[in-house]
């Protein structure tokens, strides 16, 4: 009789101390709400910039993001708009001539829903010149950038691990990669306890061009194959009260290959074939919002 009330008082206090270490994180947005990131990404390796792509050396982006609530749902989803409000660049540690209006093109103003797990759907963009993602996130969305987890529909205690999918691009030609996460805790930065969590990825990468260098899903009448892998490491740490990412690091690689596809059986010599990698580092930074200053009083 004892042992059972012993084994009743266990179960009781583990189940206390589950309900206290689990947590419910989710994205809760306001009417009208505007928050604003600062983002550095470096690209070293072959470079994607568009008129040039596959030139080496390292190009190095300071930006500063905006993300702005269009619409909020009653079921707590948001569309929001994701776009460059500043853009500065530097190619091998030199000025890089690109101003902002530039950087649009290549970086457009984008929307995107977002759920309170962070499931982003509708992901629409201005187009961009950049006509494929880079390893983590797609440019051509930024909301792929500052919304980067998709949290399970259940609270979360330490160690707790998940996986999600996040689509790049849009329509059938969207790159689909199975991103693993894991809760790590709380972890204290500027004074405020944040939720960490980490994540990895690693797909291989097969895509298709045809003789205009287009993408094409028609693998018979296609000119050109491009295989490889991206991978790379991510961490977040998230606000317990709204969900917006604080702070993000992110270290990834995308190493390919590129080939001609010969009709004729033909082998493809080594001097056809076109190799390259790519490293990318990351940081994002919320910036906190700017207070108004409450009028002061004076004697006379």
């Amino acid at each position: 009789m004892r042992k059972l009330a012993s084994l009743l008082i266990v179960s009781a206090l583990t189940g206390v101390l589950w309900a206290q270490d689990a947590v419910n994180l989710q994205f809760k947005f306001t009417e009208k709400q505007r928050e604003r990131f600062d983002a550095t990404v470096e690209l070293n390796g072959n470079l994607p910039i568009p008129g040039a792509a596959g030139m080496a050396g390292t190009l190095k982006l300071i930006m500063t993001l905006f993300m702005e609530v269009d619409k909020l749902g009653e079921d707590g989803k948001a569309t929001v708009k994701t776009g460059l409000e500043a853009f500065d660049a530097e190619f091998n540690g030199q000025p890089f001539p690109v101003g902002l209006d530039m950087a649009r093109n290549v970086i457009p103003d984008s929307t995107a829903t977002v759920s309170p797990t962070g499931k982003l759907d509708g992901l629409q963009s201005g187009g961009g010149l950049m006509g494929f993602q880079l390893p983590g996130f797609d440019p051509r969305n930024m909301a792929t950038l500052l919304f980067p987890t998709e949290l399970p529909d259940k609270p979360l205690t330490n160690g707790a691990t998940w996986q999600f999918t996040r689509a790049f691009g849009g329509g059938n030609d969207a790159l689909k990669i199975p991103i693993n996460a894991r809760y790590e805790g709380m972890e204290e930065y500027n004074g405020v306890k944040l939720h960490k969590i980490t994540q990895t990825f690693e797909q291989p990468i097969e895509v298709y061009q045809d003789a205009f260098y287009q993408p094409t899903t028609d693998k018979d009448a296609a000119a050109r194959v491009t295989k490889g892998v991206m991978k790379g490491t991510m961490t977040m740490w998230y606000h317990p009260d709204n969900g917006l990412v604080q702070r993000m690091t992110m270290q990834a690689t995308l190493n390919q290959t590129t080939e001609p596809i010969k009709k004729d059986g033909s082998e493809v010599k080594d001097f056809e074939r076109e190799t390259s990698e790519l490293k990318l580092t990351a940081s994002l930074t919320r910036k906190e919002p700017k207070k108004e200053n409450a009028p002061s009083s004076s004697n006379s």
